[in-house]
């Protein structure tokens, strides 16, 4: 077998039983003023807009808003065996090194010892194995020996380490009453009612192999507005908000500290197959050649996001864009004269957007007033998320979180919930190739690359989160209040 030994990882994380919860907040993206006197203690409050009702990794939601939120609270409470460090390279978190045989079947996971669950569990092959066989499926077969976890497949699994770093691959434990554990830096206590919201409040773990977090409490509150988390970063009633693009430089010129990632989120256009209107490639490219990008990204947007001439941003892939990102009407005109599309008399192409996403709704109206230009009538409509049935649709605005900062990972799964079928991505000639055939058929457009954006209170201290977004938050400490409130450390 290959083996490869990683060194060994600084950050943390906890985990706990839950089984309905709602209370959270992604949070993350640039690095706080750093010191070099952290102090212990403070309740960290955190905000999200999204609602997370379940924290167990078995009971992973479909929508990729829900599992990206329910991730990040996760990583609060729960480790994998692998992690994924800032430039995007794997690192050691409870497996130490982990190898396999030359068909890459076959994976070897040697787990660090001593490790230890919130309900004081001990750590072993077995009941990692058993949490990871729940997770992988029947596709995988796991098993155990005296010290490591071994996942064995039929087919060659190359990507698996990068799978296992990511999305819901976090080992548990499941308590003699059904309650879950796992070896996080924090560990979920109670929910609380709090201005007639509820706040999840989670304790740090004294005992976390990784090392004692600085914050004693972090308090996490779902499903609060955008609007509702400017006034509480504003007001000193939170510390960590998310930010949308859109807001970010008026947020800044508000005097609140800011924090965006790279380029994380894609914004595309997804073409409905059976219907009649979008059946032309012509005119699905004319459509791509009428949206101005540059107006989408720097005003609607804010200067947040960057014209997007790929499924992956280029510092996920490595390669330039796959198409000219510049707006060009004369030949979208011409596209349209070639195609069978009579566009002054047919009835209007229908927009659909997620109506629970303001900046979805600004971005899909300023591509109905690009190619209104060219000629294309345009119906704006939304999905709601409890609607019984799906609004038939010609074009959908989708907005895709990417899974990694590994290309054939991310690639993986956004072609996986835009609808596209699966390809091999075993070399970088492949995962050009499965990224240019969706986007050359024009059964796709990329509009935009967005970054993840926080608000942060004068409080926060050591804010060193990943450059693709998400949090960290077994390293922050909370300082004195500049703002005359807030946390006591």
């Amino acid at each position: 077998m290959k083996r490869i030994v990683c060194p060994l990882r600084a950050g943390n994380s906890l985990c706990v039983a839950l089984a309905a919860l709602v209370v959270l907040g992604p949070v993350s993206a640039a690095k706080a003023e750093p010191s070099t006197r952290p102090q212990r203690g403070g309740t960290l409050r955190v905000q999200m807009r999204e609602a997370v009702g379940n924290l167990d990794p078995r009971q992973w939601p479909a929508t990729p808003a829900q599992a990206a939120a329910t991730e990040r609270v996760d990583s609060l409470i729960y480790d994998r065996l692998i992690r994924v460090d800032e430039h995007g390279s794997l690192q050691p978190a409870l497996a130490v090194s982990w190898q396999h045989d030359p068909q890459f079947k076959s994976w070897q996971f040697r787990l660090r010892e001593g490790v230890k669950f919130s309900d004081g569990t001990l750590l072993t092959p077995p009941v990692a194995a058993m949490a990871l066989q729940q997770l992988l499926g029947s596709s995988f077969d796991v098993s155990a020996n005296a010290d490591s976890v071994i996942v064995v497949a039929d087919k060659s699994i190359p990507g698996l380490p990068v799978q296992l770093a990511t999305g819901r691959y976090f080992i548990f434990h499941v308590n003699q009453d059904g309650a879950l554990a796992g070896t996080g830096a924090f560990r979920f206590t109670l929910l609380e009612s709090v201005g007639g919201a509820e706040m999840a409040v989670f304790e740090a773990n004294d005992s976390c192999w990784a090392g004692r977090p600085f914050v004693d409490k972090i308090g996490l509150t779902t499903g609060v507005s955008s609007d509702q988390q400017a006034n509480a970063i504003a007001f000193d009633q939170a510390d960590v908000v998310e930010l949308p693009a859109s807001d970010v430089r008026r947020a800044a010129q508000r005097g609140v500290r800011t924090a965006s990632s790279d380029s994380v989120e894609l914004f595309a256009l997804v073409f409905e197959a059976s219907r009649p209107a979008v059946q032309d490639a012509h005119f699905r490219q004319a459509i791509s050649l009428a949206i101005d990008r540059s107006s989408i990204a720097d005003v609607i947007l804010q200067k947040q996001g960057i014209p997007a001439g790929s499924l992956l941003p280029n510092w996920i892939s490595g390669y330039a864009h796959l198409f000219p990102v510049a707006a060009d009407l004369p030949r979208a005109r011409d596209l349209l004269a070639a195609s069978a599309r009579e566009n002054s008399r047919s009835a209007p192409l229908v927009l659909l957007y997620d109506s629970g996403d303001a900046e979805a709704h600004a971005v899909a109206d300023r591509v109905a007033v690009n190619l209104q230009e060219v000629g294309i009538k345009v119906q704006v409509s939304v999905q709601t998320a409890n609607a019984k049935a799906k609004p038939m649709a010609d074009v959908r605005l989708v907005r895709r979180r990417l899974a990694a900062p590994d290309p054939a990972a991310a690639l993986s799964d956004l072609l996986d919930s835009l609808g596209e079928p699966a390809a091999e991505m075993g070399t970088t000639e492949q995962i050009y190739g499965a990224e240019r055939a969706p986007i050359d058929a024009f059964r796709v457009i990329p509009l935009v690359h967005v970054s993840e954006s926080y608000g942060l209170s004068p409080q926060v201290r050591d804010w060193m989160a990943p450059r693709w977004g998400g949090w960290d938050l077994a390293d922050v400490w909370l300082g004195p209040s500049q703002a005359g409130g807030g946390n006591s450390p």
